[in-house]
């Protein structure tokens, strides 16, 4: 098993939500904490995440527009959308969404959330292998001409 801790970007505007989240998180994964979008995105750019765990409701930017922005910047982040709205999302947006998140609905058990951001960064580390898979195929293709 790998040593190194997963680096998860965990967003709540929330002061008391995010600091508790990030003391549960703690315990398994490295906690980068944000309160807001362009925070968080600031911290995208100095770093490279596993996972962005985002509420959905904040203000400004909302969680799905921070995880279109996240994703259209590094391809391969996965993320995980925490909300207590089930139907936040309208139909266009569901189509919209399939494979940018995973969604976990307050109020939901710690264990629940943790298990949610492994299977995310399980996803995150599949896209990068399938990318550097890839980009060997292409270079040996062009090699070969």
């Amino acid at each position: 098993m790998n040593a190194q801790r997963l680096k998860v970007l965990l967003v709540d505007d929330e002061e008391t939500v995010l600091a508790t989240t990030a003391a549960v998180l703690s315990e398994d994964f490295d906690v980068y904490p944000a309160r807001e979008a362009g925070s968080a995105l600031r911290l995208l750019a100095l770093h490279r995440f596993d996972v962005l765990c985002t509420d959905f409701h904040m203000p400004g930017r909302n969680g799905m527009d921070l995880l279109r922005e996240a994703t259209r910047l590094h391809p391969h982040l996965a993320g995980v959308l925490v909300t207590g709205y089930r139907e936040y999302l309208d139909r266009k947006d569901q189509q919209q969404a399939q494979g940018l998140f995973y969604l976990v609905l307050k109020p939901y058990r710690p264990p629940d959330l943790i298990a949610m951001i492994r299977r995310a960064a399980e996803a995150t580390r599949l896209k990068r292998e399938m990318s550097l898979i890839t980009s060997g195929l292409a270079e040996r293709k062009r090699g070969t001409r």
